[in-house]
């Protein structure tokens, strides 16, 4: 039902009037924020074209056998693409699925399930970086079958940015022809990325930023509920505003640790100020240990929270802690800021969006914040 979607009501009202309408297109790229809700709108509107008993006309009832089949992602009439590591022996004909390992495809049903009972969840596959090429020629097998008396086939494509060149070219054979009876939804946080051949042959809308209120509420309720304890509000207050709109980059901030890893951050700025090696060192090893991209992805991501703090309190000279991210710690990221006022806060940030970018490489975690250590420290410059 669309109350279970956090905000995003221009869209929900956009969508309800669509199908009312019967005017529903048959492609959709949902943009915007990361952990916005995309995913979770198209996962709601395939329960709407499909609900047995629509309530009011424009809502899934959520108690029939069609809801809760796609709600379990368990609906023939319901398919969920993401990005998958390499298979063993692909072929150009092979289901994707069924050629990852053991372990992967235990981790894939693993992220599908927890997928299905939070829709904000963010799936994370190790080595997944690509949308590969076989989960869409899964899709023009089986977007042309029969579909039963007033079926629809929705297929998701959850972060279609990865797609890559080939995978966009045979999705784009379908978006020139698409069959009566589906809908394809794309949905990305880096809309730029994809092809314009691929976005243009779609209907666009936009997932605006959650407001900090709702974030936190809706952490609290996830905590509560995965764990049967509360969490200091103080916390959920400062992951809500770091994570700047984002409730899946929230309730991660929250499981890694919002302060431990923003300590570690400042720590590791501190350490490469003061010329600390054996610091720096530390922090690295402590932050990339076991291979963790995730931890070592937010890690980078506060770092350029913070560098988007000294940007804004370079160019906003009246008190600004209520705009902020890091608002807790706002004199310090002022002291920051006036002592080391030459510096390149744009080349800063632009280097943490490339190791970013080397994570999903798979890139040598150490290796990345290293060459990231050298980068920064040539780039904070006093008077």
């Amino acid at each position: 039902m669309w109350n279970k979607i956090i905000g995003q009501e221009p869209v929900k009202e956009k969508l309800k009037m669509l199908f009312k309408s019967n005017k529903l297109a048959h492609a959709y790229l949902f943009f915007g924020y990361e952990g916005v809700g995309k995913d979770a709108v198209a996962i709601e509107l395939a329960k709407l074209v499909n609900c047995e008993n629509p309530v009011d006309g424009i809502e899934a009832c959520d108690q029939c056998d069609s809801c809760k089949k796609i709600g379990d992602f368990k609906s023939e009439f319901f398919h969920f693409i993401c990005a998958l590591p390499a298979g063993r022996s692909e072929q150009t004909d092979s289901d994707p699925v069924e050629k990852l390992t053991s372990a992967d495809f235990d981790n894939y049903l693993e992220q599908l399930e927890k997928k299905s009972k939070n829709p904000y969840h963010r799936i994370i596959i190790p080595n997944a970086n690509n949308i590969r090429i076989n989960s869409i020629r899964e899709i023009i097998n089986k977007i042309y079958l029969t579909s039963g008396k007033n079926r629809i086939k929705v297929f998701i494509i959850s972060e279609a940015d990865k797609m890559r060149q080939e995978a966009s070219n045979a999705l784009l054979k379908i978006l020139e022809e698409p069959p009566k009876n589906s809908i394809i939804i794309l949905t990305t946080s880096k809309p730029n990325v994809l092809p314009a051949t691929v976005s243009g042959r779609c209907q666009r809308l936009f997932f605006e930023p959650l407001k900090e209120e709702q974030i936190t509420q809706q952490l609290q309720k996830q905590v509560i509920e995965e764990t049967g304890a509360e969490i200091n509000t103080a916390d959920l207050s400062l992951a809500a505003r770091l994570a700047n709109g984002s409730l899946s980059r929230a309730m991660s901030i929250i499981k890694i640790g919002v302060k431990d890893i923003r300590n570690s951050a400042v720590q590791f700025l501190v350490a490469l100020l003061m010329n600390n090696e054996k610091e720096t060192v530390m922090i690295i090893r402590n932050i990339s240990e076991n291979n963790n991209k995730e931890r070592v992805r937010f890690f980078l991501y506060i770092l350029n929270t913070w560098f988007k703090d000294l940007l804004f309190t370079r160019y906003h000279k009246t008190n600004g802690q209520d705009r902020i991210l890091n608002y807790d710690v706002f004199d310090r990221v002022t002291r920051f800021a006036k002592n080391y006022p030459d510096t390149d806060i744009f080349g800063a940030i632009l280097a943490l969006e490339e190791c970013e970018k080397y994570i999903t490489q798979n890139v040598q975690l150490q290796l990345i914040l290293t060459n990231l250590s050298f980068k920064l420290k040539s780039l904070i410059k006093a008077k």
